[in-house]
């Protein structure tokens, strides 16, 4: 490894220009390249540098004929630009690590034996977003899974399903549609069988996810859909049909677990379910699962325990401390 190694930063940027944190801004602010998907680089645009290079990856995808080619062209442009002893700040949206490009980079610094470092900065995922737009779904441990991950295959998948369902928590469910119905390019039928046709294939893998998670999961389990969380769409070209809302703007719909499949028509690619578990409870639109919930629940009994706390003492009427509450 060379003695100073240039620095690849991946780095996360939440899912709005508000959640970009302090280390995000700072390092977009002295990076010499900053790359990314068109969408991430104009939510970052105003941090970055005039005088920094752009790598849109619009360019890369035109060139590429698979999505691993595509992947591949990508990250050289970032490896190239590293070699040459530049700071390169590469962006994903939510959580870098997460679906994100730290991953691939952290391969790419691996291949290339230390000719640069590869430092992640974390960023606010989207499941953390939805979830705190619902309440508090994940209070007590959740699962995530990709159901329409296109390079796991579908029996790994069903395995997590399987897994998630008997386990008891909160289960998320993330990528619902498969992304070859919009880019049959990038997804070969002869490397990629098991995804065609795709809309028959997203329909099965829907079904078979209900089917499964059903075994363990109540038909009156809350449940959300959240699309376009953050009008994430607006930041993105309207060319791609079913990427989220058709306004582009936020939509959530809380319901139970047994309506899975007849709301499976409004998933789109920017669409996540969270189903809470036994314990989650509604209160309107918002959803929450009691941090302690085997144990015990807050409730206006337990400030008897505490009734003499000074700062109770002044709200004893509202906590009804006095013990004579029926």
């Amino acid at each position: 490894m060379p003695d100073n190694p240039a620095i690849v930063y991946a780095v996360g940027i939440g899912n709005s220009r508000r959640q970009i944190t302090l280390q995000a801004r700072e390092i977009l602010g002295a990076a010499d390249v900053v790359a990314g998907h068109y969408g991430f680089i104009e939510m970052v645009r105003e941090f970055i540098r005039p005088q920094a290079k752009v790598i849109d990856d619009r360019e890369a995808r035109k060139r590429s004929g698979t999505f691993v080619r595509y992947q591949h062209n990508r990250v050289s442009a970032v490896v190239a630009e590293a070699l040459k002893g530049q700071t390169v700040a590469v962006v994903s949206g939510g959580d870098a690590g997460i679906w994100g490009m730290a991953g691939v980079l952290l391969e790419a610094q691996q291949v290339y034996r230390g000719a640069f470092r590869v430092e992640v900065v974390p960023g606010v995922p989207s499941l953390v977003t939805i979830a705190a737009r619902l309440g508090a779904p994940l209070q007590n441990g959740f699962t995530v899974i990709s159901v329409g991950d296109e390079d796991t295959p579908f029996a790994v998948i069903e395995r997590r399903l399987r897994g998630a369902a008997l386990g008891g928590g909160a289960i998320v469910l993330h990528k619902l549609i498969l992304e070859n119905s919009q880019y049959p390019e990038y997804y070969p039928p002869d490397r990629y069988p098991e995804l065609y046709p795709p809309l028959e294939k997203t329909r099965f893998r829907l079904q078979r996810t209900f089917d499964i998670l059903k075994e363990h999961v109540l038909p009156e389990c809350p449940m959300a859909i959240v699309t376009d969380v953050c009008d994430q769409t607006s930041r993105f070209s309207t060319a791609m049909k079913g990427l989220g809302a058709d306004d582009h703007r936020e939509r959530i719909v809380v319901t139970t677990f047994r309506e899975f499949l007849e709301r499976a028509d409004s998933f789109r690619f920017f669409t996540t379910v969270i189903i809470g578990d036994a314990t989650t409870r509604r209160d309107g639109d918002v959803l929450f699962t009691p941090q302690w919930n085997y144990q015990w629940t807050y409730e206006k009994d337990m400030m008897n325990d505490i009734a003499d706390l000074h700062y109770l003492k002044a709200q004893a009427e509202f906590f009804q401390t006095d013990g004579d509450q029926p």
